[in-house]
């Protein structure tokens, strides 16, 4: 390894300051081309970790000033990094300042923008779920439900074990009644 790429990785595993060492890690990334996975490896952090703080230098310089003038803290830079456009990113940050939002508000906001929805509800109870579970078990033969719910989607997964000839028809059983419902 050409010792500059030595050099650079030493000190990105040394520096503390976090926009600094995005700037490494894009150094090492895009000018020296290597592969994310190579360099995780060398400086010792996770390859998320270190896509995360690559991210980070996307956020233009009044952004990363808020953040030296300790008017927003590193999590809300990590959280805003994750969106797509400048604007996007500009839009965050001035709400995160003028109303004074917490990570988890601003987690809220980002999500909002991402997705274009928000985050409201509340996810099933514990106790509903494992009795749908059981009836949808006891109606179609031994089928098995998963439940997957999130703050922007869910689904509902519905496994039967089985050749075709056992499963076809529990899967028309399963959508005669839910077309009966609508009917």
């Amino acid at each position: 390894m050409p010792p500059e790429i030595d050099h650079v990785i030493e000190q990105a595993k040394k520096e503390k300051n976090v926009i600094t060492k995005a700037k490494l890690l894009r150094f090492l990334t895009v000018d020296k081309e290597m592969r994310i996975k190579d360099v995780s490896r060398m400086i010792g952090m996770k390859e998320s970790y270190v896509c995360h703080i690559l991210r980070l230098n996307k956020l233009d310089d009044m952004i990363v000033d808020g953040y030296y003038s300790k008017l927003i803290s590193i999590s809300h830079l990590f959280i805003i990094s994750r969106l797509r456009t400048t604007d996007e990113i500009r839009l965050a940050y001035e709400k995160v300042i003028s109303d004074n939002l917490t990570v988890i508000q601003t987690e809220e906001l980002v999500r909002e923008i991402l997705y274009e929805m928000k985050s409201t509800g509340e996810h099933l109870p514990q106790e509903e779920i494992e009795k749908a579970k059981k009836t949808i078990s006891d109606v179609f033969a031994g089928a098995k439900m998963k439940l997957i719910q999130t703050r922007v989607k869910s689904k509902i997964v519905l496994e039967i074990k089985g050749s075709l000839t056992d499963s076809t028809p529990a899967i028309r059983a399963i959508i005669k009644k839910l077309t009966s419902l609508t009917s």
